[in-house]
Protein backbone atom coordinates (compact mmCIF):
# COMPACT_ATOMS: atom_id res chain seq x y z
CA UNK A 1 0.00 0.00 0.00
CA UNK A 2 2.80 2.41 0.91
CA UNK A 3 4.64 1.70 -2.35
CA UNK A 4 1.48 2.36 -4.38
CA UNK A 5 0.84 5.67 -2.58
CA UNK A 6 4.39 6.81 -3.20
CA UNK A 7 4.10 5.99 -6.90
CA UNK A 8 0.87 7.98 -7.22
CA UNK A 9 2.46 10.97 -5.46
CA UNK A 10 5.45 10.84 -7.77
CA UNK A 11 3.24 10.60 -10.85
CA UNK A 12 1.17 13.61 -9.77
CA UNK A 13 4.25 15.82 -9.90
CA UNK A 14 4.42 15.33 -13.65
CA UNK A 15 0.97 14.29 -14.91
CA UNK A 16 -2.48 15.08 -13.52
CA UNK A 17 -4.21 11.97 -12.18
CA UNK A 18 -7.10 12.39 -14.65
CA UNK A 19 -4.63 12.19 -17.52
CA UNK A 20 -3.06 9.06 -16.03
CA UNK A 21 -6.47 7.41 -15.81
CA UNK A 22 -7.26 8.40 -19.41
CA UNK A 23 -4.03 6.82 -20.65
CA UNK A 24 -4.71 3.66 -18.65
CA UNK A 25 -8.25 3.32 -19.94
CA UNK A 26 -7.97 4.35 -23.58
CA UNK A 27 -4.46 3.61 -24.79
CA UNK A 28 -4.48 1.16 -27.71
CA UNK A 29 -2.68 -2.15 -27.09
CA UNK A 30 -0.96 -1.81 -30.47
CA UNK A 31 -2.44 -5.02 -31.85
CA UNK A 32 -5.85 -3.70 -32.88
CA UNK A 33 -6.49 -1.26 -35.73
CA UNK A 34 -9.36 1.11 -36.46
CA UNK A 35 -8.64 0.47 -40.15
CA UNK A 36 -9.27 -2.89 -41.79
CA UNK A 37 -7.38 -3.58 -45.00
CA UNK A 38 -8.14 -5.23 -48.29
CA UNK A 39 -5.01 -6.01 -50.32
CA UNK A 40 -5.64 -6.46 -54.04
CA UNK A 41 -2.46 -8.32 -54.97
CA UNK A 42 -3.09 -11.63 -53.25
CA UNK A 43 -2.80 -14.98 -55.07
CA UNK A 44 -5.63 -15.94 -57.39
CA UNK A 45 -7.90 -18.89 -56.55
CA UNK A 46 -7.19 -22.25 -58.20
CA UNK A 47 -10.68 -23.74 -58.60
CA UNK A 48 -9.33 -27.10 -59.80
CA UNK A 49 -7.10 -27.66 -56.79
CA UNK A 50 -9.35 -25.75 -54.37
CA UNK A 51 -6.57 -23.57 -53.02
CA UNK A 52 -4.78 -20.29 -53.60
CA UNK A 53 -1.97 -20.24 -56.13
CA UNK A 54 1.50 -19.81 -54.67
CA UNK A 55 2.35 -16.54 -56.43
CA UNK A 56 0.54 -13.26 -55.92
CA UNK A 57 -0.97 -11.27 -58.76
CA UNK A 58 1.32 -9.16 -60.96
CA UNK A 59 1.48 -5.55 -59.74
CA UNK A 60 -0.38 -4.22 -62.77
CA UNK A 61 -3.32 -6.55 -62.11
CA UNK A 62 -3.30 -5.60 -58.43
CA UNK A 63 -3.49 -1.93 -59.43
CA UNK A 64 -6.36 -2.56 -61.84
CA UNK A 65 -8.20 -4.57 -59.18
CA UNK A 66 -7.83 -1.69 -56.73
CA UNK A 67 -9.26 0.75 -59.27
CA UNK A 68 -12.12 -1.62 -60.11
CA UNK A 69 -13.17 -2.01 -56.46
CA UNK A 70 -13.15 1.75 -55.90
CA UNK A 71 -14.98 2.47 -59.16
CA UNK A 72 -17.69 -0.13 -58.43
CA UNK A 73 -17.80 0.84 -54.74
CA UNK A 74 -18.03 -2.84 -54.02
CA UNK A 75 -15.82 -5.57 -52.59
CA UNK A 76 -17.29 -8.61 -54.30
CA UNK A 77 -17.61 -12.19 -53.21
CA UNK A 78 -15.17 -13.99 -55.47
CA UNK A 79 -14.22 -17.58 -56.16
CA UNK A 80 -12.23 -17.84 -52.96
CA UNK A 81 -13.53 -20.39 -50.48
CA UNK A 82 -11.90 -21.38 -47.23
CA UNK A 83 -10.63 -24.96 -47.24
CA UNK A 84 -10.69 -26.07 -43.61
CA UNK A 85 -8.18 -28.81 -42.82
CA UNK A 86 -9.09 -31.33 -40.13
CA UNK A 87 -7.08 -34.25 -38.79
CA UNK A 88 -9.42 -36.89 -37.39
CA UNK A 89 -7.92 -39.38 -34.89
CA UNK A 90 -9.16 -42.47 -36.71
CA UNK A 91 -11.43 -43.52 -39.57
CA UNK A 92 -12.85 -47.01 -39.99
CA UNK A 93 -13.73 -48.22 -43.49
CA UNK A 94 -14.47 -51.46 -45.32
CA UNK A 95 -12.03 -52.75 -47.93
CA UNK A 96 -14.03 -54.59 -50.58
CA UNK A 97 -10.91 -56.26 -52.00
CA UNK A 98 -9.74 -57.83 -48.76
CA UNK A 99 -13.29 -57.98 -47.34
CA UNK A 100 -12.03 -56.60 -44.07
CA UNK A 101 -12.49 -53.45 -42.03
CA UNK A 102 -9.44 -51.20 -41.78
CA UNK A 103 -8.68 -48.38 -39.36
CA UNK A 104 -6.66 -45.34 -40.46
CA UNK A 105 -5.01 -43.07 -37.89
CA UNK A 106 -4.64 -39.27 -38.04
CA UNK A 107 -6.51 -38.95 -41.32
CA UNK A 108 -6.42 -35.51 -43.02
CA UNK A 109 -9.78 -34.37 -44.43
CA UNK A 110 -10.94 -31.10 -45.97
CA UNK A 111 -14.15 -29.09 -45.65
CA UNK A 112 -15.01 -26.28 -48.06
CA UNK A 113 -16.82 -23.12 -47.03
CA UNK A 114 -19.18 -20.77 -48.80
CA UNK A 115 -17.44 -18.03 -50.87
CA UNK A 116 -16.09 -15.11 -48.84
CA UNK A 117 -14.60 -11.64 -49.13
CA UNK A 118 -11.80 -10.74 -46.74
CA UNK A 119 -10.27 -7.87 -44.80
CA UNK A 120 -7.40 -7.83 -42.31
CA UNK A 121 -7.19 -6.15 -38.92
CA UNK A 122 -3.54 -5.09 -39.00
CA UNK A 123 -2.08 -1.94 -37.43
CA UNK A 124 -0.09 0.15 -39.90
CA UNK A 125 3.21 -0.59 -38.17
CA UNK A 126 2.70 -4.30 -38.87
CA UNK A 127 1.75 -4.05 -42.55
CA UNK A 128 5.21 -4.68 -43.99
CA UNK A 129 5.24 -8.46 -43.56
CA UNK A 130 1.84 -8.64 -45.27
CA UNK A 131 3.24 -7.27 -48.54
CA UNK A 132 5.35 -10.35 -49.31
CA UNK A 133 2.23 -12.41 -50.00
CA UNK A 134 -0.37 -9.76 -50.80
CA UNK A 135 1.52 -6.91 -52.43
CA UNK A 136 1.57 -3.17 -51.67
CA UNK A 137 -1.81 -2.12 -53.08
CA UNK A 138 -4.49 -1.76 -50.42
CA UNK A 139 -7.76 -0.07 -49.49
CA UNK A 140 -8.26 0.71 -45.82
CA UNK A 141 -11.84 0.77 -44.49
CA UNK A 142 -13.06 2.30 -41.23
CA UNK A 143 -13.69 -0.47 -38.70
CA UNK A 144 -17.10 0.88 -37.69
CA UNK A 145 -18.35 0.64 -41.27
CA UNK A 146 -17.04 -2.90 -41.62
CA UNK A 147 -18.74 -4.01 -38.41
CA UNK A 148 -22.04 -2.47 -39.51
CA UNK A 149 -21.86 -4.40 -42.77
CA UNK A 150 -21.59 -7.72 -40.92
CA UNK A 151 -17.91 -8.64 -41.23
CA UNK A 152 -16.75 -10.89 -38.42
CA UNK A 153 -13.32 -11.91 -37.11
CA UNK A 154 -12.09 -15.32 -38.24
CA UNK A 155 -11.66 -18.13 -35.74
CA UNK A 156 -8.16 -19.59 -36.06
CA UNK A 157 -7.42 -23.16 -35.03
CA UNK A 158 -4.91 -25.95 -35.56
CA UNK A 159 -6.30 -28.85 -37.61
CA UNK A 160 -6.20 -31.45 -34.82
CA UNK A 161 -8.08 -29.61 -32.07
CA UNK A 162 -11.18 -30.98 -30.38
CA UNK A 163 -13.35 -28.09 -31.52
CA UNK A 164 -12.58 -28.41 -35.24
CA UNK A 165 -13.05 -32.16 -35.05
CA UNK A 166 -16.50 -31.64 -33.54
CA UNK A 167 -17.36 -29.25 -36.39
CA UNK A 168 -16.25 -31.92 -38.86
CA UNK A 169 -18.37 -34.58 -37.15
CA UNK A 170 -21.48 -32.42 -37.31
CA UNK A 171 -20.91 -31.47 -40.94
CA UNK A 172 -20.12 -35.05 -42.04
CA UNK A 173 -23.29 -36.39 -40.40
CA UNK A 174 -25.36 -33.93 -42.42
CA UNK A 175 -23.42 -34.75 -45.55
CA UNK A 176 -24.43 -38.41 -45.40
CA UNK A 177 -28.01 -37.79 -44.29
CA UNK A 178 -30.43 -38.98 -46.99
CA UNK A 179 -34.24 -39.15 -46.82
CA UNK A 180 -34.59 -41.04 -50.11
CA UNK A 181 -34.94 -44.29 -48.14
CA UNK A 182 -38.13 -42.90 -46.61
CA UNK A 183 -39.49 -41.97 -50.03
CA UNK A 184 -38.62 -45.38 -51.44
CA UNK A 185 -40.37 -47.04 -48.49
CA UNK A 186 -43.50 -44.93 -49.10
CA UNK A 187 -43.52 -46.02 -52.75
CA UNK A 188 -43.11 -49.69 -51.79
CA UNK A 189 -45.97 -49.52 -49.26
CA UNK A 190 -48.20 -47.84 -51.82
CA UNK A 191 -47.49 -50.54 -54.40
CA UNK A 192 -48.14 -53.31 -51.89
CA UNK A 193 -51.45 -51.80 -50.84
CA UNK A 194 -52.54 -51.36 -54.45
CA UNK A 195 -51.74 -55.00 -55.11
CA UNK A 196 -54.14 -56.03 -52.35
CA UNK A 197 -57.03 -54.79 -54.52
CA UNK A 198 -59.09 -53.77 -51.52
CA UNK A 199 -61.49 -50.81 -51.61
CA UNK A 200 -61.70 -50.73 -47.83
CA UNK A 201 -58.01 -50.03 -47.30
CA UNK A 202 -57.05 -46.43 -48.06
CA UNK A 203 -53.80 -45.15 -46.59
CA UNK A 204 -53.09 -42.49 -49.20
CA UNK A 205 -53.52 -39.64 -46.71
CA UNK A 206 -51.10 -41.22 -44.27
CA UNK A 207 -48.54 -41.83 -47.00
CA UNK A 208 -48.89 -38.24 -48.19
CA UNK A 209 -48.16 -37.00 -44.67
CA UNK A 210 -45.02 -39.14 -44.58
CA UNK A 211 -43.92 -37.75 -47.96
CA UNK A 212 -44.56 -34.17 -46.86
CA UNK A 213 -42.62 -34.85 -43.66
CA UNK A 214 -39.67 -36.29 -45.58
CA UNK A 215 -39.68 -33.23 -47.86
CA UNK A 216 -39.51 -31.00 -44.77
CA UNK A 217 -36.64 -33.03 -43.34
CA UNK A 218 -34.77 -32.79 -46.65
CA UNK A 219 -35.23 -29.02 -46.67
CA UNK A 220 -34.02 -28.75 -43.07
CA UNK A 221 -30.92 -30.81 -43.90
CA UNK A 222 -30.14 -28.63 -46.94
CA UNK A 223 -30.56 -25.46 -44.87
CA UNK A 224 -28.30 -26.90 -42.15
CA UNK A 225 -25.65 -27.73 -44.77
CA UNK A 226 -25.78 -24.14 -46.06
CA UNK A 227 -25.44 -22.84 -42.50
CA UNK A 228 -22.43 -25.08 -41.86
CA UNK A 229 -20.77 -23.82 -45.04
CA UNK A 230 -21.27 -20.26 -43.82
CA UNK A 231 -19.81 -21.18 -40.41
CA UNK A 232 -16.80 -22.71 -42.17
CA UNK A 233 -16.28 -19.37 -43.95
CA UNK A 234 -15.27 -17.92 -40.56
CA UNK A 235 -12.85 -20.72 -39.61
CA UNK A 236 -9.22 -20.81 -40.71
CA UNK A 237 -6.92 -23.71 -39.93
CA UNK A 238 -3.17 -23.32 -39.90
CA UNK A 239 -0.10 -25.40 -39.11
CA UNK A 240 2.23 -24.87 -36.17
CA UNK A 241 4.89 -23.34 -38.45
CA UNK A 242 2.43 -20.64 -39.58
CA UNK A 243 2.07 -18.67 -36.34
CA UNK A 244 4.23 -15.94 -37.88
CA UNK A 245 2.29 -15.79 -41.17
CA UNK A 246 -1.27 -17.11 -41.41
CA UNK A 247 -2.21 -16.75 -37.74
CA UNK A 248 -1.20 -13.10 -37.49
CA UNK A 249 -3.20 -11.95 -40.54
CA UNK A 250 -6.21 -11.36 -38.24
CA UNK A 251 -8.78 -11.79 -41.00
CA UNK A 252 -12.33 -10.50 -40.94
CA UNK A 253 -14.79 -12.01 -43.41
CA UNK A 254 -18.23 -11.66 -44.90
CA UNK A 255 -20.28 -14.10 -46.95
CA UNK A 256 -21.94 -11.16 -48.71
CA UNK A 257 -20.40 -8.65 -51.09
CA UNK A 258 -19.46 -5.37 -49.39
CA UNK A 259 -21.18 -2.36 -51.02
CA UNK A 260 -19.57 0.70 -49.49
CA UNK A 261 -19.82 4.47 -49.62
CA UNK A 262 -16.71 6.57 -50.14
CA UNK A 263 -16.86 7.92 -46.59
CA UNK A 264 -16.24 4.35 -45.39
CA UNK A 265 -12.75 4.39 -46.94
CA UNK A 266 -10.03 5.57 -44.56
CA UNK A 267 -7.21 5.67 -47.13
CA UNK A 268 -5.87 4.16 -50.33
CA UNK A 269 -2.28 2.89 -50.41
CA UNK A 270 -0.16 2.24 -53.52
CA UNK A 271 3.61 2.05 -54.06
CA UNK A 272 5.39 5.00 -55.66
CA UNK A 273 7.37 2.96 -58.14
CA UNK A 274 7.53 -0.68 -59.18
CA UNK A 275 10.21 -0.93 -61.84
CA UNK A 276 9.36 1.74 -64.41
CA UNK A 277 5.72 2.00 -63.40
CA UNK A 278 4.92 5.03 -61.26
CA UNK A 279 1.67 3.91 -59.66
CA UNK A 280 1.28 6.67 -57.08
CA UNK A 281 1.75 9.41 -59.65
CA UNK A 282 -0.57 7.68 -62.09
CA UNK A 283 -3.33 7.44 -59.50
CA UNK A 284 -2.93 11.01 -58.31
CA UNK A 285 -2.61 12.63 -61.72
CA UNK A 286 -5.09 10.65 -63.78
CA UNK A 287 -6.89 7.60 -62.44
CA UNK A 288 -8.32 9.03 -59.20
CA UNK A 289 -10.53 11.33 -61.25
CA UNK A 290 -11.59 8.60 -63.68
CA UNK A 291 -12.77 6.32 -60.83
CA UNK A 292 -14.36 9.31 -59.07
CA UNK A 293 -12.31 8.93 -55.90
CA UNK A 294 -13.05 12.02 -53.74
CA UNK A 295 -10.15 14.30 -52.87
CA UNK A 296 -11.09 13.94 -49.20
CA UNK A 297 -9.78 10.33 -49.19
CA UNK A 298 -6.01 10.22 -48.58
CA UNK A 299 -3.91 8.47 -51.22
CA UNK A 300 -0.73 7.43 -49.44
CA UNK A 301 2.50 6.02 -50.91
CA UNK A 302 3.36 2.63 -49.44
CA UNK A 303 6.96 3.70 -48.92
CA UNK A 304 5.97 6.74 -46.81
CA UNK A 305 3.41 4.82 -44.77
CA UNK A 306 5.32 1.62 -44.07
CA UNK A 307 8.94 1.82 -45.14
CA UNK A 308 10.07 5.19 -43.78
Amino acid sequence: MEIRDNLIKAARRFVPLANLMAVTQFQSPGTVSKILWHFTGGPTWNATEQRQNKRRKPDEKAYESLKGIISDKQLRIGQYKEVVNVIIPQRRSYDFKTKKFTTERDVPVKLTSAPVCCLADIPIIHLAYHAFRYGKFAIGFHRDAVVNHGFNPVFYTLPDTTIIRSVYEGFSQLKFADVNDIKFAVSDIENDVNNLDSDELDISNSLSEIEYGSDDIERYIDEAKDSFEQILAFIKTFDEDEFGSVYCEREWRSVESYRFDFDEIAMVVVPKNVGKRKYFQRLIARDAASIKLPRSIPIVPWEDLVEH
